[in-house]
């Protein structure tokens, strides 16, 4: 615990963690309960509400659903800039939604599985510190100070504020009371809970298990673990925020673990210093 606590003092940032092993139950936390940004680590609530509907058959993963002009989104993502008319299958919107964080897909799938529903499902969860009122593309907007209804206007106006870091910092986006947010706490609590298959069939859960496996951005939780560790895990990030939260396959057994930050002061050493977080909870479980 002391090496936790140790890694922890030099990350950059106000920031929070906590983790739970799978098989023993051990759990390690800081600041677990304390309220920090989703950024796009919100899209683990997403993959495990559509995924809940799909087993309820209220949502067919096969299914084509047309990439709409009204939910092209700005920030992360190539969906946005591809022609209209695009169809893709809710599977691979989920896919593209974690592994490489595409925020059209992400908006897409918001829409389909409903904003109301998923606050019911993490409130059922026992998620008491987690809202998620915005999509990606009323966050993004919301931050930069766009206000047009014009998406591919607001969609350049936003990229050019991200340029240039043009943020507007009181904004509802960036406000713990307004904007998405989640706590450590939580987040592995939502990790647990679609581990054990509390939530999901053994199919979907096999799907969710797996789509989360194949991220692509590992900067934060598996960056100074082991080689060949797998882990299956979301990454998040905004302006002054940073967030990784997932599950670790690791030799004493499974374990979910989520790092959070907000403040950041130095967003060029914040992902290093949060991998050593995490390699911390490694060496903690495997000591």
């Amino acid at each position: 615990m002391a090496s936790i606590e140790a890694a922890m003092a030099k990350v950059p940032s106000d920031a929070g963690m906590a983790a739970k092993h799978l098989n023993c139950d051990e759990a390690v936390r800081l600041n677990s309960d304390t309220l920090f940004f989703t950024a796009s680590t919100f899209k683990i609530p997403i993959l495990a509400e559509l995924y809940r509907q799909v087993d309820k058959d209220m949502i067919d993963p096969n299914e084509r659903i047309e990439v709409k002009d009204e939910f092209r989104a700005p920030g992360s993502g190539v969906l946005k800039e591809l022609g209209t008319g695009l169809h893709l299958t809710v599977y691979d919107l989920a896919m593209l939604m974690i592994i490489i964080s595409v925020n059209t897909a992400t908006d897409t799938l918001y829409h389909l599985v409903g904003r109301e529903r998923l606050a019911q499902t993490m409130r059922s969860l026992g998620m008491t510190k987690t809202y998620l009122p915005m999509t990606c593309r009323e966050m993004l907007y919301s931050m930069c100070g766009v206000e047009t209804d014009d998406i591919p206007l607001g969609n350049a106006q936003v990229t050019a504020a991200l340029e240039t870091q043009n943020i507007v910092t009181d904004s509802s986006a960036l406000s713990e009371d307004r904007g998405d947010v989640s706590s450590p706490k939580d987040m592995t609590h939502l990790l647990e809970v679609i581990y054990r298959g509390q939530m999901h069939s053994p199919r979907s859960r096999e799907v969710v298990m797996d789509i989360l496996s194949r991220q692509q951005f590992k900067a934060i939780i598996p960056a100074d673990l082991p080689l060949g560790t797998k882990v299956a895990h979301k990454t998040g990030g905004m302006t002054t925020v940073r967030c990784d939260a997932g599950i670790v396959f690791s030799p004493s057994g499974p374990y979910c673990v989520a790092i959070m930050a907000k403040h950041v002061t130095d967003m060029k050493t914040v992902d290093a210093s949060l991998a050593a977080v995490s390699k911390s909870v490694y060496d903690h479980f495997n000591h």
